[in-house]
């Protein structure tokens, strides 16, 4: 499926609106001041909003709003008001992450195109078809997928496609991190990344011992550039390039966007001859690198995905110092032109990169204003520099002079051709038809009758000169056709006058054909409180579910061994397994049903777990193991993520919702519902009170004990540093041999683990532990609490499942004093690295 693309800008203020118009974007995506995933952009004000789509409307550029964080109950209202006037504004569409809200919004404005964020988690075909049932229109892929993956999934569904190809890379899979959250309060599922995966770390082992000497940034990663690999990505079936960079500033929007729309356009219009601009590329390294990768597309880039030794704009590299001279000046051979007013840092070797902005270029004796590559110059640099250090320059004056006069010119560069007819003929008024490409057409009267000229009659040349005075308007003439009768003077300022009326009927009947895809505010206002969720205080359970009360005990376990602990320690369910270790296997199906029987004869439920997560490459391998524990009896399943909720209701199972979903509210438990599940465990990152106010469409279930993994990732550390693992090489599976960890700045050690697709797991180093507030939570209208053990032996299993099958036998008998004792003896043995999670402070 190859054929033109739609590329898509980012733009964190108006400024970079107006450069991403400028350079070539078929679309811009944007946020407003709430409900987006980049909270500490600029940001558009709603009537901001209705400016941007007005200004690029009528330029015929299409704008998409992200409205893409978790909603918490009391917003999901607000929420849906402020689609219902994303919509009257005529927008193109909204970005989610919220399944309740995608649900709520299909629901009550069917017309509204739905995309479904990347922080969605969609990685393979079964994901995707799923959101295509709930009505999106398009999906943007996890970045972690290749091609091959890509073009599988574009052979299994019609929804559209979108893929990232230039700008930051996530370490973890968008949508499944809970490193900035849970460590330091501030969720990226909120719009509120901290970005701990920038700050350096040190690879330790079991021991605490370090492994490598220099702490590094090992969680962070290079930038994203696939300009090279533009023409496989248009051939698999990619419907939509998107550029990141909402944080970016107008310069960067500008540059990256006009080389992706120059090397698009080269590869449509010649596709066997493509190649990559060296310019191009040299000036979108220039306005922001961290190094290049071309990330996942190609599998997995194992080292080469990484930028260790520097978290943040790297430039380019400008030359080695040669010599430091007398009077303190630096020798220095130049590789690319440096001009005065350039940004540069030097590579020091003790003390960091120090920055400066040039001054003074010495050539050949005398001051210069630029110096081209090859030369040697004379600079004054930091005093710590030495010869033999690196320079970067890391802003190029001119780059950043002629990319704004692109966008902050009052004459637009991107021109729409129109096709104007005049009709002057003396006692009649100049008439003038405006017409553009598709067939849309402002018109204008002059306000008098035209007079016959006495000595200088209208002309089809100066009729030419006054129409195309169009400079500050997006429109060019192409094409005049004059019906002038007999000799006719009509002044310039007539023809100005309506030169403008008609171009202004023009814009407006281009903003017109944009759809307004909502209903009339009143169809709106009865739906919206036909559909109103009961409040929290006038629950009604569901059938089949218990009364409030004391919940049951649930246990999340990695293997056989660790479900016959929990079992012999009280559990009432047990989750069983999903993700296979390395160095484990899965448990062949007959075993598990076996277990499962023999549990249920005992009253206890037996879940086996799909995995967390695959691609669409994996996909078949996990369709065959579900079909297989089908075959052997297993009905009910824990499930992870959208593809399995397809899965599970393809093959007529039952599914209970596992916290990588992230549900936030009672609208998204509702939608599950509909969906076909049996219950949800609700996301870690909501407290107490609102824990207490979603409402029960289904038995809720909450975490209150373990280890959870903060970031899941395809890229190992542990391969990387330590395995030999890069493009072309395999791993030598050190994860194997020896337990590692990840030492922070403050010297907490998370923990470590890989699966069998080489899938990295980090660890709270905290353990989340309850036990001692577990009163708080009788009444709450839960199902279950879990203990989240799957990283865990026996031993552990057995100990901790008993101490809280005992607390919640004290709260059964009324004796809530007892818990003090118990959380006691559970603190002995998981030692004084424990935490709350949210359930007291909660995200914002």
């Amino acid at each position: 499926m190859e054929g033109r693309v739609e590329l898509m800008a980012p733009a964190g203020s108006e400024e970079a609106l107006r450069a991403a118009v400028a350079n070539g974007a078929d679309a811009v995506y944007l946020g407003g001041r709430q409900f987006n995933a980049r909270q500490y952009a600029e940001n558009f004000t709603l009537e901001g909003i209705r400016e941007a789509v007005a200004y690029a409307h009528e330029r015929g550029v299409k704008i998409y709003v992200t409205v893409n964080t978790l909603l918490k109950e009391e917003e999901l209202e607000p929420a849906l008001r402020y689609l219902y006037a994303l919509g009257e504004s005529r927008v193109d569409g909204v970005i989610v992450q919220d399944l309740g809200l995608a649900w709520e919004a299909h629901r009550l404005l069917p017309d509204l195109p739905l995309i479904g964020s990347t922080q969605m988690t969609v990685t393979d075909a079964a994901g995707a078809k799923l959101l295509e049932k709930m009505g999106f229109k398009r999906v943007v892929l996890a970045r972690e997928l290749s091609l091959e993956d890509i073009g599988r999934i574009r052979q299994e569904c019609a929804l559209e496609l979108e893929v990232f190809v230039h700008g930051a890379l996530c370490y973890s899979y968008s949508g499944q991190c809970l490193l900035s959250s849970l460590v330091g309060g501030r969720s990226g599922n909120r719009g509120r990344c901290a970005q701990p995966c920038r700050l350096a770390y040190t690879l330790v082992d079991e021991g605490g011992r370090e492994v490598e000497a220099a702490s590094e940034h090992l969680l962070s990663t290079r930038d994203l550039c696939t300009l090279e690999m533009l023409p496989l990505l248009i051939s698999s079936g990619v419907n939509a390039f998107k550029i990141e960079g909402r944080m970016r500033r107008p310069e960067y929007v500008a540059v990256v966007t006009r080389a992706y729309r120059r090397a698009i356009d080269r590869f449509l219009e010649n596709p066997g001859k493509f190649a990559v601009d060296p310019e191009e590329a040299r000036d979108i390294a220039q306005i922001f690198n961290r190094d290049f990768t071309t990330g996942y597309l190609l599998g997995d880039p194992g080292s080469e995905l990484m930028s260790y030794g520097r978290p943040s704009n790297r430039g380019i590299f400008l030359g080695r110092i040669l010599a430091r001279e007398k009077g303190g000046l630096y020798r220095v051979k130049l590789e690319v032109p440096l001009k005065r007013g350039d940004g540069v840092e030097v590579w020091v070797r003790r003390g960091g990169h120090p920055g400066m902005v040039i001054s003074e270029i010495r050539m050949d004796g005398r001051p210069v204003d630029e110096a081209p590559a090859g030369s040697v110059v004379f600079l004054a640099l930091p005093p710590t520099a030495r010869p033999g250090d690196r320079l970067f320059k890391t802003s190029d004056a001119e780059l950043l002079r002629r990319v704004r006069r692109g966008y902050t010119s009052p004459r637009e560069g991107r021109k729409i051709p129109v096709n104007m007819e005049v009709w002057a003929a003396p006692g009649e008024p100049l008439r003038l038809r405006v017409t553009d490409p598709q067939g849309r057409a402002g018109e204008a009267v002059a306000p008098v009758p035209s007079e016959p000229a006495r000595k200088h009659p209208l002309t089809v040349e100066t009729l030419r000169a006054q129409l195309d005075r169009l400079g500050n308007t997006p429109y060019e003439l192409k094409q005049l056709k004059a019906h002038i009768q007999g000799k006719v003077m009509v002044p310039l300022s007539v023809i100005n006058g309506v030169r403008r009326e008609a171009v202004s009927g023009l814009a407006a009947a281009r903003l017109a054909s944009w759809p307004r895809p909502v209903p009339s505010r009143e169809e709106f206002e009865k739906a919206l409180e036909e559909g109103a969720i009961p409040e929290a205080g006038r629950r009604v359970r569901p059938a089949g579910t218990p009364a409030p009360g004391l919940p049951r005990l649930a246990v999340a376990v990695r293997d056989l061994e660790g479900a016959r602990a929990a079992a012999e320690a009280g559990a009432d369910r047990i989750y069983l397994g999903g993700d296979v270790w390395q160095g484990g296997e899965a448990p062949p199906p007959a075993e598990v049903a076996r277990l499962g029987q023999e549990l249920a004869r005992r009253g206890i439920e037996l879940l086996p777990a799909l995995p967390r997560l695959w691609h669409e490459v994996e996909g078949g391998r996990v369709r065959r193991r579900l079909e297989k524990l089908l075959e052997v009896g297993i009905r009910q399943f824990l499930v992870a993520n959208l593809g399995g909720l397809w899965l599970v209701k393809e093959l007529g199972a039952t599914g209970w919702g596992d916290y990588p979903l992230n549900v936030f509210n009672s609208s998204c438990v509702q939608t599950l519902s509909l969906l076909g599940l049996g219950g949800v465990t609700l996301s870690p990152e909501l407290n107490l009170d609102e824990i207490k106010g979603i409402y029960p469409f289904l038995s809720l279930e909450v975490i209150v004990h373990g280890s959870l993994p903060l970031a899941v990732s395809a890229h190992c550390v542990l391969g990387a540093r330590l395995g030999g693992k890069g493009p072309g090489k395999r791993c030598s599976a050190p994860c194997r041999r020896e337990t590692f960890g990840l030492k922070d700045r403050l010297g907490l050690v998370f923990p470590i683990t890989t699966d069998v697709n080489c899938r990295f797991y980090l660890y709270n180093p905290k353990t989340l532990d309850f036990l001692e507030h577990m009163g708080l939570l009788q009444g709450a209208g839960l199902s279950f609490v879990r203990l989240e053990v799957r990283n865990q032996g026996a031993p552990y299993i057995r100990r901790v499942t008993a101490l809280y099958r005992q607390a919640l036998f004290c709260l059964d008998k009324g004796d809530r004093e007892a818990l003090p004792a118990l959380a006691g003896e559970l603190r002995e043995l998981v030692g004084e690295h424990v935490t709350r999670g949210h359930y007291f402070r909660g995200v914002s």
